[in-house]
């Protein structure tokens, strides 16, 4: 199995098994890591621009299925964010964990606000108190949450550096 298929498959697996069983036992109320942007960044870290991309719009369409009348939103929002930290990554200095944690905080926080807009403009809800409650806080527990995982992608070399 080539490199970029096994790291796909244990990333989404990740994301599964982060989504569904520990965010909802380490999360503080609303407040909780979002694992597949963890995963995302990874992904986009290791493998590039358009890895990323593709990897956002599809996590982004299977968290969609959830909410069919927002349908597309977080893909957009997913795919856009992997695209623009795998721009990045060659600018980035990998295995610094404030560089790494800062990277994904601003990625979800990014991402979050993306989504917020969209969301408060298709359903008319609140904007304000959402930002400052919930999406800044999560965003910056996203950073923190994503530093073991980080770890662990260098120690197994899903954080490659070649072009």
């Amino acid at each position: 199995m080539s490199h970029f298929l096994r790291t796909t498959f244990l990333l989404a697996v990740v994301a599964l098994i982060g989504n569904v069983l520990i965010a909802p036992l380490i999360s503080f109320g609303p407040i909780a890591p979002d694992f597949s942007l963890i995963v995302l960044a990874i992904l986009a870290l290791g493998e590039g621009a358009f890895a990323g991309t593709i990897g956002g719009f599809v996590l982004g369409l299977v968290a969609d299925t959830a909410i069919p009348n927002l349908l597309g939103l977080n893909a957009f929002c997913k795919a856009l964010a992997g695209y623009f930290v795998g721009r990045a990554r060659s600018r980035l200095v990998i295995g610094l964990p404030l560089v790494e944690a800062s990277m994904v905080s601003l990625m979800a926080l990014a991402h979050d606000l993306l989504y917020l807009i969209g969301q408060s403009l298709f359903s008319e809800g609140p904007f304000f108190r959402p930002l400052f409650m919930i999406v800044v806080p999560s965003a910056l527990y996203t950073g923190i949450v994503s530093l073991p995982l980080m770890r662990l992608a260098e120690v197994l070399h899903m954080l490659r550096r070649e072009e």
